[in-house]
C-alpha cells in the first residue's frame, strides 16, 4: 500500500539544508580588508605621515595594502589608495624641486645622478640630481621618472626635459 509508506524524511532535509546554504551565500557580507587611502594631497617628495592618510574597511580585492613608511614618490591625490608603487625611501633635500625626467633604465630610488643639459654648439652643461623614482623600462624610448633637482637648476633642468635636451647619468658600483 503505497500510501502507508514513511515520507523522504531526509531528502527534505537535504533540499531544506541545500538552500539554507544557497541562502547563507548569497546574503553574507563579503569578507573585508583595511585599505590605506590618502586623506590629503601629498607633493612628490614629502615625508608621509599619519595625518595623511585614512584607513577604511573595504571589501576584499587584489589591491594590497602597504603601511605609510616612506616618502611620496610622485604627486598623490586625496581619496587614492596609497599602493607600494607610490611610495619610495628617497628622502628629497630640504629646498630641493622634484621635476618629470629621463631617467636610465636601471636607476632605482636614491640613485645619485648627474643631469646633463646639451646645448647647441657649446659644452654641456652638468648638475647633480637624486633619482627619486623611475617608471622602469619603456620599450619605444627611454624610461621617465621623477627627479630632484636643487632649486638654483630646477628652471633650466625642467626646460631642458621639455624640450628633450637633458639626460641623466646615474652612478652605479661603489666608486
Amino acid at each position: 500500500m503505497l500510501w502507508l509508506a514513511r515520507p523522504p524524511y531526509l531528502r527534505w532535509a537535504a533540499a531544506a539544508l541545500l538552500v539554507a546554504l544557497a541562502a547563507w551565500s548569497e546574503l553574507s557580507p563579503p569578507p573585508t580588508t583595511t585599505l590605506t587611502f590618502l586623506a590629503t594631497d601629498v607633493a612628490a617628495g614629502t615625508e608621509i605621515e599619519e595625518s595623511h592618510i585614512l584607513r577604511r574597511r573595504v571589501p576584499t580585492s587584489d589591491i594590497a595594502t602597504v603601511e605609510p613608511n616612506g616618502v611620496a614618490a610622485l604627486d598623490l591625490k586625496a581619496g587614492d589608495p596609497l599602493l607600494a608603487t607610490m611610495i619610495t625611501d628617497v628622502a628629497v633635500p630640504p629646498g630641493w624641486n622634484v621635476i618629470q625626467a629621463p631617467v636610465p633604465d636601471g636607476a632605482g630610488p636614491g640613485a645619485v645622478a648627474t643631469g646633463v643639459i646639451l646645448t647647441d654648439g657649446s659644452a654641456p652643461i652638468e648638475f647633480p640630481a637624486l633619482v627619486v623614482s623611475s617608471s622602469g623600462s619603456d620599450p619605444f624610448g627611454a624610461a621617465t621618472g621623477r627627479l630632484a633637482v636643487s632649486p638654483e637648476w630646477t628652471a633650466a633642468a625642467a626646460a631642458a626635459a621639455a624640450e628633450a635636451r637633458l639626460v641623466i647619468g646615474v652612478r652605479t658600483g661603489a666608486g
